[in-house]
């Protein structure tokens, strides 16, 4: 590869509008955090006429509704006839889309491209309870633009069934419990610790919406703070994208970087992007606590870069729930124990750090490249669905050999297995559950449940004896019988 068209990233920037910066009436919105953000990566990079060379940008997805934010990005920044690139919500989108901008600079499609993000959510959700409407940029955005990381109809419809992102990560949680010869208290021990370890990186984030370091009992146990959402996790240990956040990325071939009077020294080298994704609904994954999709993804991504797990002095997994870290330390030999001295994180997760719903990954990327300009390897993690979509990257110093964006999924046998119907009767064993609370208190137990042939389906039951011994000790293994409504009762 000539060394003049590796794709270099050579600006990021993360801006975080925190509550009390200014007057509601006054607060950015997620198109103005979006645009400071590119601001601030150009000043970053220090190349005098980036904003205006930009040929793509690329918007992660968000709660808000516009149709084109990129076009509206653009106009912004002086780049009109840029190349419009909106990616659906999920914590693969930034990354997919930094890959692809990046495999066209290599092959010279492309000059310079710009990743964006951004969120006012918190804002937002004051303004609408005094009434009051934003004076941000509310226009659609026009034309259509290029769609990238969106998901299948019946992916979608089963989160309806599951109800919510944390029941579907609680399970996997109490999967990975019974698979690693847990009790309860041990799993709520272990996840809590985890997560202890998260918040004391965020308190050193500046950018971190939450800098506070908590103590593993305040985010295992519940209190009026944080209030149980879906056992074991409390509200500590779920993803908070009521924030105001934005970052951005910017990237260019080493020839224009030059050209543009780039030093060196802010270069930072994608050197593989890969992805991949399981079965696109749980009930017919093979395991619950573990995912070949994601193995096969971070071993196509070590295998490209020439490295293995041990290499990376910069790791950040993605880190909406307790249950992914685990999986994802797991499968690439990373390692989630309390006794580990790696950190898996750099941003401090979302459930401190928090993030824009379809941008924590571009976080995670701005915050890897700041780490690797000074020196050492970054790998970064995106996690989209429930489990569903992974990416993988690993960023460098230096150009790559040959830079890939790699697809893995026809390499995967994702041994799929067969999703009971929604009104199946008869006898089924509980494989792994969790107790779903709503702000009075446990409403019900979601289960999944096995068949005689092992096809999975989803069950609840609203019996406070079944809630608390879910809680207490488990009840994975037990027989129950499904009533053909989506109940069960234990036999």
């Amino acid at each position: 590869m000539n060394a003049d068209s590796a794709a270099a990233i050579v600006g990021v920037a993360q801006v975080v509008q925190r509550p009390g910066d200014l007057a509601l009436v006054d607060a950015l919105g997620p198109i103005e955090l979006m645009v400071a953000a590119a601001r601030a990566a150009a000043a970053d990079a220090g190349g005098e006429g980036l904003l205006t060379r930009v040929g793509f940008v690329g918007v992660a997805g968000g709660w808000w509704r516009y149709r084109n934010p990129g076009q509206l990005v653009a106009a912004e920044i002086g780049c009109d006839g840029a190349r419009a690139a909106l990616a659906a919500v999920s914590g693969t989108g930034p990354q997919d889309m930094l890959g692809l901008a990046a495999e066209r600079i290599t092959r010279g499609e492309l000059d310079v491209a710009l990743i964006v993000g951004g969120e006012a959510r918190w804002t937002m959700q004051r303004l609408k309870r005094l009434g009051e409407v934003p004076t941000w940029t509310v226009a659609e955005g026009e034309g259509d633009p290029e769609r990238v990381s969106g998901f299948p109809d019946e992916m979608l419809a089963e989160m309806g069934v599951l109800g919510s992102a944390t029941a579907a990560y609680a399970l996997f949680d109490d999967r990975l419990r019974s698979a690693h010869g847990r009790t309860v208290p041990e799993q709520r021990d272990h996840v809590a610790a985890l997560w202890s370890r998260l918040s004391h990186v965020a308190a050193r984030n500046p950018y971190a919406w939450d800098q506070t370091p908590h103590a593993p009992a305040s985010i295992r146990d519940a209190s009026n703070d944080n209030r149980m959402i879906a056992f074991p996790y409390t509200k500590a240990m779920v993803a908070n994208n009521t924030v105001d956040m934005g970052c951005a990325i910017l990237l260019c071939s080493v020839g224009v970087a030059r050209s543009l009077g780039v030093s060196a020294d802010r270069m930072v080298f994608p050197q593989v992007v890969t992805s991949s994704h399981e079965t696109w609904t749980v009930a017919t994954r093979n395991e619950l606590h573990e995912s070949p999709a994601l193995v096969a993804a971070g071993r196509a991504a070590f295998d490209h870069a020439g490295h293995g797990p041990d290499d990376f002095a910069h790791v950040d997994l993605y880190a909406c729930f307790p249950s992914i870290v685990q999986m994802s330390s797991d499968a690439l030999g990373l390692g989630s124990g309390v006794g580990t001295d790696r950190a898996l994180s750099t941003t401090g997760g979302l459930g401190f750090a928090g993030a824009p719903v379809g941008n924590a990954v571009g976080h995670s990327i701005a915050s890897i490249v700041e780490r690797v300009r000074i020196g050492g390897l970054g790998l970064v993690h995106g996690n989209g669905g429930s489990a569903t979509k992974h990416s993988f990257a690993v960023y460098a110093d230096h150009p790559p050999t040959s830079f890939a964006r790699i697809d893995v999924q026809e390499q995967i046998d994702l041994r799929a297995r067969r999703a009971l119907a929604a009104d199946c009767d008869g006898v089924a064993t509980v494989e792994a559950a969790t107790v779903v609370y709503d702000r009075g208190g446990p409403s019900h137990v979601l289960a999944a449940v096995l068949d005689a042939t092992g096809a999975r389906g989803w069950a609840t039951c609203r019996d406070e004896t079944v809630c608390a011994e879910s809680e207490a000790v488990g009840i994975d293994g037990i027989t129950v019988t499904l009533d053909g409504s989506g109940s069960f009762v234990p036999v």
